[in-house]
């Protein structure tokens, strides 16, 4: 019974974690969303920004009804944020928005879609370990 339970810790431990990341990814891709909705006008001055923008919008509506429920909605919920972040770099190719109205907006929709990128790619590297 002990060797049981010794088996399932790591995966309870493993299911938190993943828990944890999709939960953060589903909250910065709803953020990422309304950052990108206020920041339209800005980003309307540059078509590829927008088209970055709306890219964003077309992998946001294939997340299940808003929610990271799976690998494969954490999947998009990364697409999100590199469309999101591609548009802010086509705003501001240096990402250095201090000229932007927005400037705040735009920092906190990179720190967003950073933060969900560098756990995709977390995750990448755990797989690449394992394998």
């Amino acid at each position: 019974m002990a060797s049981k339970k010794a088996a399932t810790k790591p995966q309870a431990q493993q299911r938190q974690q993943q828990d944890k990341r999709w939960n953060a990814a589903e909250q910065a891709c709803r953020e990422i969303m309304a950052l990108l909705e206020a920041l339209g006008p800005s980003l309307a001055a540059q078509q590829t920004a927008t088209q970055y923008a709306q890219m964003a919008a077309v992998y946001y509506k294939k997340v299940r009804n808003g929610r990271v429920l799976s690998p494969g909605d954490f999947n998009l919920a990364a697409d999100v944020a590199a469309s999101a972040r591609r548009a802010l770099q086509a705003l501001a190719p240096t990402l250095d928005f201090s000229s932007q109205p927005q400037a705040a907006d735009c920092q906190r929709m990179l720190a967003l879609a950073d933060e969900v990128l560098a756990a995709m790619s977390e995750l990448k590297a755990a797989g690449r370990r394992q394998a």
